[in-house]
């Protein structure tokens, strides 16, 4: 069954001049993925430091009332919250009240190598501890409420994955920790520091922390593409402070960005740590590179488990680009690509979106539970009409956008599924990966 509303367009164009961006392209591209109900959000564009175009799609809101998306709906913005916490430690390393050599054991003696771990192995994602939101079986953990004493027993009862300094990867705990840290220094929530530090700085009127799930008066609720737009139980925020919950808008996240990079946050030495880079490491302290062509960008991206956001500012050019979404059924990348072609005025062409359609009877040699001997999850296949579904273990179900037969796609994911009828066999790629599945028997 096909979504029986039509999603509204609306065009939020300042008066300023567009300084040559094609704005009229930009709109044909967010036309086409409104009419095909590709995405809900918003989305904004600035040239050196000046908003010169905004975009908003369908809905902030369906259930119980339908309310259309405007520049002021506000979304969660997920990792990029991790750009405001990394800020606001190094405010208070500019106010000589920590450092980048002081160590976790002096706030949190009870983590696994806190006597090793800086500062620094926090905002660089090189601390080694494990992830207390993604390094767990119950994927669904984290949407339910949890003391924070809670949080930071599962931090600490879990072995380090590395020693701290000897490698990167991506930890949402040192800045769960880092946020706590600074309610300790300051003696003030998280919420309170980020008004007095940043948005009253800087006249930030449409940003907020520690605010509960669905209770911003602005606020975006969170959907999925389920044949409709599907109501989604996304992470518990108050789990999340300082890590993702910030609620935000594009302009001011562009805003955000132009602030400190120009130093009206921090000095231009904690700026200039920020976003230095060691080796070929993707994250410096706070920030991580983008490449477009010639240019490296610099910001940060964000996804929960129903909203997604990309903060980019490349100084090559003086494009900066910013998306928040609350319905995602395309590739969150190619709506980056597409915003930084169009505005760097590359040759983009506009997406056709043609589908095609399988009946009923097709699918059913798709149906099925499809194992792997290399993934510990298992994926169900059901059909709901026309549409092929599919669920892996633990997560919810999602459909699947017929390419040609046995191929088929969802680009929320930008997961393409292939299916070999004979061998009885599916394989399933996404991020250049190839994992194989074979049907059981019933």
């Amino acid at each position: 069954m096909r979504i029986t509303f039509t999603l509204l367009l609306f065009l939020f164009i300042l008066r300023a001049p567009a300084q040559d961006i094609n704005t009229a392209k930009l709109d044909s591209f967010f036309n086409a993925l409104g009419d095909h109900n590709k995405s809900m959000g918003s989305f904004a564009v600035a040239k050196n430091g000046k908003l010169v175009y905004q975009r908003s799609l369908g809905y902030k809101s369906l259930r119980p009332d339908t309310i259309r998306a405007s520049s002021a709906t506000q979304y969660r913005i997920g990792s990029i919250t991790k750009v405001f916490t990394a800020t606001m430690i190094f405010q208070l390393i500019d106010e000589g009240k920590l450092s980048l050599d002081t160590k976790l054991s002096k706030y949190f003696p009870r983590m696994p190598n806190a006597e090793k771990i800086t500062v620094l192995d926090l905002l660089s994602h090189t601390s080694g501890l494990m992830d207390y939101v993604n390094d767990v079986t119950n994927k669904g953990w984290i949407t339910n409420p949890h003391p924070k004493a809670e949080l930071l027993d599962t931090i600490a009862k879990r072995n380090a994955h590395f020693d701290p300094g000897t490698k990167q990867q991506y930890s949402n705990s040192g800045y769960l920790l880092m946020a706590y840290i600074l309610e300790e220094i300051t003696g003030k929530p998280y919420s309170r520091l980020l008004e007095v530090r940043v948005l009253k700085k800087i006249g930030l009127k449409n940003t907020s922390s520690g605010i509960p799930n669905n209770s911003g008066k602005t606020e975006a609720r969170p959907y999925a593409m389920i044949s409709n737009w599907t109501d989604r139980k996304d992470i518990y925020f108050p789990n999340v402070i300082g890590v993702g919950d910030i609620l935000s808008t594009p302009a001011d996240l562009l805003t955000f960005m132009n602030a400190l990079s120009s130093g009206k946050l921090v000095s231009p030495k904690s700026y200039a740590q920020m976003s230095a880079f060691k080796d070929q490491n993707q994250f410096a302290m706070g920030l991580l590179r983008v490449p477009f062509y010639d240019q490296t960008g610099l910001g940060h991206n964000g996804g929960t488990y129903g909203s997604y956001s990309v903060l980019y500012s490349f100084k090559e050019s003086g494009i900066s680009i910013a998306s928040c979404i609350n319905g995602l059924n395309y590739p969150l990348n190619d709506i980056s690509v597409a915003l930084l072609s169009i505005s760097n005025g590359k040759s983009f062409q506009i997406p056709s979106f043609k589908e095609v359609v399988l009946k009923k009877e097709e699918l059913d040699s798709y149906l099925g539970i499809y194992a792997s001997t290399t993934m510990p999850i298992k994926i169900t296949f059901t059909k709901n009409g026309t549409s092929l579904v599919a669920q892996a273990t633990g997560q919810a179900a999602f459909p699947l956008e017929a390419v040609a037969k046995d191929k088929f796609k969802f680009d929320g994911a930008g997961i393409v599924i292939e299916f070999n009828a004979e061998k009885q066999e599916m394989a399933l790629k996404q991020g250049g990966q190839m994992t194989l599945f074979t049907k059981e028997k019933k």
